[in-house]
């Protein structure tokens, strides 16, 4: 609902993608949650475990891709190369993760999609790179609230410390889950103004 997309002209589409990269995870750990008081055994939980996985990897590739676009925006001949190889990397990692044997595992396995995207960043932050002139900041934001949400799961912080006393409130999995919707909230303060700005900005000529 607050996607202009009146305003998005012809990069309408990325708008698309950016909408289902901030719903994904949540309808993916939802459904995750709600269903783990079957009796289904292992089977039932790979396949919930495999649906909130797939959340997580199409915010990682579809959340990237309005970043790329903007960041290239006046680099025609670089941006596409650009997309389909950060969606090849995507399909990669997506693969390590859903056959990832521990949830560590599963963090590295988005290890290359979080280079890649520091890479542009890092072009957009030394001037190689356009787009709105807040949204760097959100994104860096946004990554930094995702490392710090999967590191706290990983650890197991804080019920380590204090085995029992956290098994309903305050453990590590709900504090990831909030610095996650932190995250795609960043993402979506980001992303907008760098649509708007990639509608509206002309390239110099070369």
């Amino acid at each position: 609902m607050t996607m202009p997309w009146g305003q998005l002209g012809k990069d309408g589409w990325l708008g698309g993608t950016h909408c289902v990269a901030c719903l994904a995870p949540p309808a993916g750990s939802v459904l995750y949650h709600l269903f783990m008081c079957h009796q289904g055994g292992s089977a039932v939980y790979t396949r919930l475990l495999a649906l909130d996985m797939c959340g997580v990897c199409l915010v990682n590739t579809l959340g990237a891709l309005p970043i790329i676009h903007c960041t290239l925006a006046c680099r025609p001949w670089l941006r596409p190369a650009a997309l389909v190889g950060y969606t090849v990397l995507s399909g990669v990692a997506g693969w390590r993760a859903l056959t990832a044997p521990s949830t560590s595992a599963r963090l590295r396995a988005f290890g290359w999609q979080a280079a890649a995207r520091l890479l542009v960043f890092g072009a957009r932050g030394v001037g190689l790179g356009s787009g709105a002139p807040g949204s760097l900041p959100c994104y860096l934001r946004m990554d930094a609230l995702a490392l710090l949400g999967g590191l706290v799961n990983v650890a197991r912080l804080p019920e380590r410390w204090g085995p029992g006393r956290f098994d309903y409130w305050g453990n590590s999995h709900q504090i990831m889950h909030l610095l996650s919707v932190g995250s795609i909230l960043q993402l979506h303060a980001g992303v907008v103004p760098d649509l708007l700005w990639a509608a509206h900005h002309a390239c110099p000529p070369d």
